[in-house]
């Protein structure tokens, strides 16, 4: 029997054409899609800004920002409010947009099957397939950098990589 810190709990998050897997202490709370506001970051992959515990959070559609599917597979319905990990990038909090509720799922390194697809990508780590489904493994420590990049006005060749 495997020990318990083989494992890892996740959160399998649906998107509009993938998933997105995330460690379970990344994320600060689930809720259904409020309405937003315009944000100051004029691009497709920032789909607004809404206020959470009187802090205004940006918006992140993170297929969009990676460059993969189109937009009208499923319908977002909900926020994952992330938790920064980036400390030099100096977002405590931001919002990816998914399309469902986020499933609690234990996984294991053999549980872990990277695709074939080949991903050259500022944004992911890597695909991989859980089950049936194609998960991505994101840079969180990259699109946070975008992100503050963004705000402060700064290119995405002026401090990310």
């Amino acid at each position: 029997m495997q020990k318990e810190k083989d494992f890892i709990h996740c959160m399998l998050i649906p998107l509009r054409q993938h998933y997105l897997l995330l460690p379970n202490p990344t994320i600060a709370e689930v809720i259904p899609l409020p309405r937003l506001t315009d944000s100051d970051i004029n691009s497709s992959w920032c789909i607004g800004q809404f206020f959470w515990r009187d802090m205004p959070l940006e918006v992140i559609d993170l297929e969009t920002l990676i460059g993969s599917g189109q937009q009208n597979n499923r319908q977002i319905n909900k926020l994952c409010v992330i938790n920064g990990i980036n400390s030099d990038a100096k977002i405590k909090h931001y919002a990816v947009a998914c399309c469902g509720a986020p499933q609690l799922i234990t996984i294991n390194e053999t549980a872990l099957q990277p695709t074939h697809d080949i991903v050259d990508s500022d944004w992911l780590h890597c695909q991989i397939k859980i089950g049936s489904n194609v998960a991505f493994i994101p840079k969180l420590d990259n699109i946070e950098t975008h992100l503050q990049n963004s705000l402060s006005g700064n290119t995405i060749s002026d401090n990310l990589l």
